[in-house]
């Protein structure tokens, strides 16, 4: 196929034809690459920066790739022929999209779509980041805790040329004593450290 083609020739035709793209563009084609069995040649892979966006089509791609964002799966990451059908879902809301169904949102939808899809300066899909449990909604395990706490409990404290642990609460009643100013709270946890009060 590609015999008899001068490679420094050919590398800068491809060169020249993406650069006519924009990074979104080819963000977008670099993430439908994996949806591929075989790499593309340089028009299959324009196509893929470029996807015709179908309002209805892009429609339901959103449904489904946003359904897929949502359940945050790693073995079933989303994957959007474009950032500007993205964009779209985020700006009209997954919750309107599950619910609302294409007929309602319809023309809110084209125009949307049709304002992310004519901006030059688009950034790309970011990628998914893995999002903490709701407070109260998760369970750490028995084991993995008593392993965390082992790594953050202090074997030793450090002795610093001579000093002991108490020495600071020492200092804190000193000046106390002598009539300096000393927060209540800084008074209170000296006094605590020293045994002086419960």
């Amino acid at each position: 196929m590609w015999a008899g083609v001068d490679p420094v020739e050919l590398k800068q035709y491809w060169a020249h034809r993406l650069g006519e793209l924009s990074n979104a563009e080819l963000t977008t084609g670099y993430r439908m690459l994996e949806s591929r069995d075989w790499p593309p040649t340089l028009p299959e892979f324009i196509k893929l920066c470029r996807p015709n966006l179908d309002p209805e089509v892009a429609f339901y791609e959103a449904l489904e790739q946003g359904r897929k964002r949502e359940l945050g799966n790693p073995n079933e990451p989303d994957v959007w022929s474009h950032a500007a059908i993205y964009w779209a879902w985020v700006k009209i809301g997954a919750f309107a999209i599950a619910n609302q169904g294409y007929q309602v949102l319809r023309q809110r939808w084209m125009e949307v779509l049709r304002e992310y899809a004519d901006d030059p300066n688009l950034p790309p899909v970011p990628v998914k980041r893995q999002e903490l449990g709701a407070p109260g909604k998760t369970r750490l395990q028995p084991e993995r805790a008593r392993e965390l706490l082992a790594q953050l409990r202090v074997k030793s404290m450090p002795m610093r040329s001579g000093l002991r642990q108490t020495d600071w609460a020492d200092a804190v009643l000193e000046r106390h004593e002598r009539g300096e100013n000393v927060s209540i709270a800084a008074l209170e946890f000296a006094q605590q450290a020293k045994g002086l009060r419960p």
